[in-house]
């Protein structure tokens, strides 16, 4: 990017498009540049209620076992720590409670797998604790019972992991508020409140966006981080795909949070579950897993190129409330048990896991085939720049994330940007249909628990629209 566009329209507002915008205002390159942000609110306030950031809590670490993914995430945590009212941290946007990262024992051990992830997160954390002198703040739990013991709990935790005091956890609503609200402070962007049909063109460029009134969005450059919602709007089978996470939540006695809010965050990264302290009465417990796929037919999303027209196409698509599903809410029951065995191994406190739910949800997340994010120049249109693939770890990243986004549109995204750029192949036969069953993508990082390719409404038991 030799110079700087008149105009850009970012679609979407949660952590890509807010933290984008964020660093656009902040380079004097785009000084004058028009920004506009445009998102699906319903009159409420910006980003959705449902979109994956907006939630009590998201985990904020530096334990990842990619070392690229570990310092970026350490250079963000410096960030949240700045704890004074008007910064990130403050006001209890983060709490640095520490980490209990954990695997079980499996009979073939492969290198991405919950254990192969847990020890290689063990050596980046240390590392970069050691440059700082903390390295003594991380500590291994080597047995089971090492586990249990640190824990207060006598369920199965895992099997190896080890404490990272230098972890946390942020309140994930407040922190997109306080970013929103930074943004919007600028005056230098735009926002509208609409829905995005589809992307419009003229030859071989993407120049705007259709909405739901028909109106039409234009833009010199066209940034979609339209997360889960992203492959609704282009073509990304075998590249990027919507799955659901569950999440549950239930009420606790004062006592009950006192002890709750001094444990750790726990994580399991053989079944993906884990629990994250309270900071109010209410738990909340989730599954980072392969998800629940809802394949449904699209009809206006962008082809891979301006040689071909647009078909329909059959993607899975996130569901909530915005769609006007009464059951867009409700877990498997599958997931159910699985959050109830969360409580059951990793929770000090007893009897938890036969309380009912105050509250549940599922969380749609934008899936990579390796987990790494897709921020890159569309291969086969102009002006369309693409930033998506969360895969379930994009929020920690919510102050430096935009940064390296701009870094990448302008051609500098360094050992990040090859990392993210798009790829030359798709996965196989990933997010299409094979003899008459939707065969979804599986995000094969190590991270992951559950079942891979389970249809949401199957497991449900709906009826097919």
């Amino acid at each position: 990017m030799n110079c700087a566009p008149q105009s850009i329209l970012i679609i979407g507002s949660g952590v890509y498009g807010l933290s984008t915008a964020w660093a656009l205002t902040k380079r004097p390159f785009f000084e004058g540049v028009a920004i506009t942000i445009v998102d699906d609110v319903r009159g409420a306030s910006f980003p959705p209620g449902d979109c994956a950031s907006v939630d009590s809590s998201r985990i904020v670490r530096a334990d990842y076992a990619d070392a690229d993914y570990a310092e970026l995430a350490a250079l963000a945590q410096e960030e949240w720590r700045k704890q004074g009212a008007d910064e990130l941290g403050g006001q209890g946007r983060y709490t640095e409670s520490g980490l209990v990262l954990a695997a079980n024992n499996e009979a073939t051990q492969p290198q991405m797998s919950g254990m192969g992830y847990t020890r290689s997160s063990w050596v980046n954390a240390t590392r970069i604790a050691k440059e700082s002198g903390s390295s003594h703040r991380i500590r291994p739990l080597e047995t089971a019972k090492a586990l249990q013991d640190f824990l207060g709990v006598d369920g199965h935790p895992g099997d190896w992991g080890y404490v990272n005091e230098l972890s946390g956890w942020a309140n994930a609503r407040e922190g997109m508020r306080w970013m929103y609200d930074r943004v919007k402070a600028t005056g230098k962007v735009k926002f509208v409140d609409a829905r995005v049909e589809e992307l419009v063109t003229e030859g071989k460029r993407v120049v705007g966006a259709r909405l739901g009134d028909s109106g039409v969005l234009t833009a010199e450059v066209v940034f979609v981080a339209a997360g889960a919602w992203t492959g609704s709007l282009i073509d990304l089978r075998g590249r990027v795909e919507a799955t659901a996470q569950p999440l549950g939540y239930m009420d606790i006695s004062p006592e009950e949070l006192e002890a709750l809010a001094k444990q750790p965050v726990a994580l399991n990264l053989s079944t993906g579950l884990f629990i994250i302290p309270p900071q109010s009465r209410v738990l909340k417990i989730a599954r980072h897993s392969f998800g629940y796929l809802n394949p449904v037919l699209v009809e206006k999303a962008l082809p891979p190129s301006p040689s071909e027209g647009r078909e329909p196409i059959v993607v899975s698509r996130p569901l909530t409330r915005r769609d006007g599903s009464s059951n867009a809410n409700e877990l498997p029951p599958d997931a159910d048990r699985a959050l109830r065995q969360a409580l059951r191994d990793m929770s000090p406190i007893k009897g938890l896991e036969n309380r009912p739910w105050t509250e549940t949800r599922l969380c749609w997340y934008s899936d990579t085939s390796d987990g790494n994010f897709l921020a890159d120049w569309h291969p086969g249109w102009e002006g369309l720049f693409i930033a998506t693939g969360d895969s379930g770890h994009a929020y920690k990243f919510l102050p430096v994330l935009g940064d390296k986004l701009v870094d990448c549109m302008a051609g500098n995204g360094g050992k990040l940007g090859e990392k993210w750029k798009w790829k030359k192949e798709a996965a196989g036969d990933a997010g299409r249909e094979v003899d008459g069953k939707f065969k979804g993508l599986m995000t094969m990082d190590g991270s992951r628990g559950g079942s891979p390719g389970l249809i949401l409404r199957e497991e449900l038991m709906l009826p097919l629209c």
